[in-house]
């Protein structure tokens, strides 16, 4: 596919997606993050709650099996990285309540204000090569314990080496929720496809 399909594609996909998920769930949550790290790396995105989550929950496979999965409370998800403002790589992994990270986990509450306790976001994609992706379960030797265990660290995962290179650990993550007007702008801005890929995990 070339780039003027592939745009074509995007300008048709996008806004309907968008509007598909704002009109799906009148209660749904939108919601952006940021962390930032040392030599200009930031990993940020955006993701969206069905309208059935609860204001604290954990997201994550629940039977590690294969992706493509159906989620419990996520409708959507997207990440990207950059470095000095330049896109690195983006991705998303959550599309209409399916997510194609088999990794993916997140621990989430909006009680008293949105906070992620529990994180491993990637920007990983069917037809990538390499990925990024953000976890505080993985140590920078990359030994893994519990959610909580580490820092935010930033790897950059080699998909044919299955090998994980340590980027930085986060100086500051910032969670805030999204006004639904805003939501719709948010979603076309990350008009970005949906992949798959493997990472290896302990």
């Amino acid at each position: 596919m070339n780039l003027r399909s592939t745009l074509c594609t995007f300008a048709f996909i996008v806004p309907v997606a968008a509007a598909a998920l704002l009109t799906s769930g009148a209660s749904a949550a939108f919601y952006q993050y940021s962390l930032s790290f040392a030599d200009g790396f930031v990993a940020e995105g955006q993701f969206s709650t069905k309208a059935s989550a609860p204001a604290s929950f954990i997201e994550s496979n629940p039977t590690s099996t294969p992706a493509p999965y159906a989620t419990t409370y996520l409708e959507s998800q997207t990440m990207r990285v950059l470095q000095n403002g330049a896109v690195l790589d983006q991705s998303t992994t959550v599309f209409a309540g399916v997510c194609s990270d088999i990794y993916l986990y997140l621990d989430f509450s909006n009680v008293g204000g949105p906070a992620i306790a529990g994180m491993d976001l990637s920007t990983v994609d069917s037809q990538a090569t390499s990925y990024y992706f953000v976890s505080n379960s993985k140590d920078p030797t990359g030994a893994y314990g519990a959610y909580g265990s580490t820092g935010y660290n930033l790897f950059r995962s080699d998909v044919v080496t299955m090998q994980d290179t340590y980027i930085g650990t986060a100086t500051s993550l910032t969670v805030t929720a999204v006004p639904v007007p805003g939501a719709l702008a948010l979603l076309a801005a990350a008009g970005i496809g949906v992949g798959g890929g493997r990472r290896r995990r302990g």
